[in-house]
C-alpha cells in the first residue's frame, strides 16, 4: 500500500497532517483515527505511527494548526484606538473565525492526553500566541506591568470562550436564548470598566 520513496519524511509529515486537519473541518475530531487518514494519503497506518506516536500526537498536530490558524486571523487586527474597541474589534474576529472553522476549533475542546500527562511545551506556546495578542490590547490598562495583563487576558478571554462554547454546543437556549456575541461584548465592556476603576 505505501509509496514510501515518493515523500521524504517532512513531506510525509506535511501530507498526514494536512488530511487530518481536512478530515476534522469536514467531519469533526470524532472522524480522525489512523485508517482513515492512511487512505486519504495512500500509506499504511503504521507509517503514521513512525511519525506521530499516537493519534493523540496526531490530533494534537491538527490543534496547533487550528491554533496557528486563529493567531493568523487576530494578529493584524488594528489596534490602538482605545482599549475597549480594540478587544471589541478582536471579539468580533474570534466569533467570525469559530463561525468559520466550527469543527476545527471544535477540536480544541477534546483535551488530549487524558493519560494525565502535561501538555509538551511546544503546544503550550501555540497556545500563548492568541492570548498574546489579546495581552497586548489590555497593557494600556496595566502601565508596564506585563504579569497582569497576561492574568487579565487569560481571565477576560476565558469568559469570551465560555460563551463561544455554549453557542457552538447550541446550549444557550438554557440560558435564556440571549445572544452570545453580545454577551460577549457585554462581559468586555464591564470587565474593562471594572479594571479601570
Amino acid at each position: 500500500m505505501g509509496r514510501r520513496a515518493d515523500h521524504s519524511r517532512d513531506e510525509l509529515f506535511e501530507l498526514i497532517l494536512s488530511k487530518a486537519v481536512e478530515v476534522v473541518e469536514n467531519e469533526g475530531i470524532s472522524a480522525l483515527t489512523a485508517r482513515r487518514v492512511s487512505k486519504e494519503v495512500g500509506y499504511s497506518a503504521g507509517t503514521i505511527y513512525n511519525l506521530f506516536e499516537n493519534l493523540d500526537a496526531l490530533s494534537l498536530h491538527v490543534k496547533a494548526h487550528t491554533l496557528d490558524a486563529l493567531f493568523n486571523h487576530i494578529k493584524d487586527i488594528p489596534q490602538g484606538e482605545s482599549v475597549e474597541k480594540d478587544i471589541l474589534a478582536l471579539n468580533a474576529a474570534y466569533f467570525n473565525f469559530l463561525k468559520l472553522n466550527p469543527n476545527t476549533w471544535g477540536s480544541i475542546l477534546d483535551r488530549v492526553g487524558a493519560n494525565g500527562q502535561p501538555l509538551p511545551e511546544w503546544y503550550l506556546a501555540k497556545v500563548a500566541l492568541p492570548f498574546s495578542v489579546i495581552e497586548n490590547a489590555l497593557q494600556p490598562l496595566f502601565d508596564n506591568d506585563k504579569q497582569a495583563a497576561e492574568y487579565a487576558a487569560h481571565t477576560l478571554w476565558c469568559g469570551v470562550h465560555g460563551i463561544a462554547v455554549l453557542e457552538m454546543e447550541n446550549s444557550l437556549e438554557a440560558m435564556g436564548g440571549q445572544d452570545a456575541h453580545m454577551m460577549a461584548v457585554y462581559l468586555i465592556k464591564n470587565f474593562i470598566r471594572g479594571v479601570k476603576a
